[in-house]
């Protein structure tokens, strides 16, 4: 996967159905529900056995930047569009990116406590992105960080979402993924179906890192 070099702003960018979306490769990829058995949860082990999650079986995703953002534009389909919360079953659609902050974490474990993740972790009804870290199932942590930002559309069929970061946030290195122009890194996507009341560590994955370049 490549992030483009866009001469656009960032507003522009923040568009997901921008024109500028339009000239950058875009790369399908495959995502299977976290394992069951993996979460945390004894009570969230027995009340979804045998029911099913992780609805979202594919997610398309572009990545472009303009020297001073990296945006990264996710699609897929889905039907209902769940964008707030009125009582205690309902759930909002969400995705979000992930970056290994130190070495080959795990993915699907969300890291561990010498190999934690980052994720910008976007919800249908947020104005703004999380910036998430974690170092194992159960143990996401969100911090404040104004520098990230969101667009999304859904037009009855599905989502478009942009999530974007400066590359100069504060806490690079620490709570969020040190990215530049011209580095290679690694990442991940999920995807929660709200209308399938998928929450925390019920959701569609990558179950493997995807290499990314960030064209200089």
């Amino acid at each position: 996967m490549i992030a483009k070099r866009l001469r656009a702003g960032t507003e522009r960018l923040l568009d997901p159905l921008g024109r500028h979306w339009r000239g950058v490769s875009e790369e399908t990829l495959r995502l299977e529900p976290t394992p069951l058995g993996s979460q945390p949860s004894e009570y969230v082990r027995a009340a979804w056995e045998g029911r099913g999650h992780g609805r979202i079986r594919q997610v398309s995703v572009q990545a472009a930047h303009n020297g001073e953002s990296l945006f990264f534009r996710l699609t897929w389909r889905d039907d209902t569009r769940n964008e707030r919360i009125a009582d205690t079953d309902q759930f909002p659609d969400a995705c979000a990116v992930l970056f290994p902050l130190k070495g080959e974490a795990v993915l699907t474990s969300m890291g561990d406590p010498r190999q934690p993740v980052n994720a910008w972790y976007w919800r249908a009804d947020w104005e703004r992105p999380a910036n998430v870290t974690a170092t194992g199932l159960g143990t996401t942590v969100r911090h404040l960080d104004g520098s990230l930002r969101a667009g999304a559309h859904h037009d009855g069929s599905g989502w478009a979402v942009v999530i974007a970061r400066p590359f100069a946030a504060a806490g690079a290195g620490e709570l969020t993924a040190d990215l530049s122009p011209g580095e290679a890194v690694m990442v991940g996507f999920a995807v929660w179906e709200g209308s399938a009341q998928e929450r925390a560590g019920l959701k569609a994955v990558t179950l493997e890192w995807q290499p990314l370049s960030i064209e200089a």
